[in-house]
């Protein structure tokens, strides 16, 4: 996901592919399957490209972290706590950051 957040456009598994390899070498087909299961997971959309298809994320990095985040909270009963914990674990300059944006909201 990485990857296709930084690009400016939709990549081709052969593509993703070819940008891996420079790191993390991988079967086309394991390119193409896990762009697929990201695609029917609703993260990626996908654009037809020749034979192919191209895939691009469905919403950038930060809105898709906040997901994330909604969804694990529902999960716990208590909220508080785990709010609390979160907070502890934070660097001071994003315990700032989250205080100014709490304060924005008022």
């Amino acid at each position: 996901m990485l990857m296709l957040w930084q690009e400016e456009g939709p990549l081709t598994p052969r593509q993703v592919k070819s940008r891996l390899d420079e790191t993390h070498p991988v079967a086309y087909t394991t390119a193409m399957t896990v762009l697929m299961r990201l695609w029917k997971k609703g993260l990626l959309r996908r654009y037809r490209v020749g034979r192919a298809y191209a895939y691009a994320p469905t919403v950038g990095q930060a809105q898709h972290a906040a997901q994330r985040m909604e969804g694990i909270l529902r999960e716990v009963n208590e909220r508080a706590v785990a709010l609390g914990r979160f907070v502890e674990r934070l660097s001071s300059s994003d315990r700032e950051e989250l205080m100014r944006i709490l304060s924005a909201g008022d």
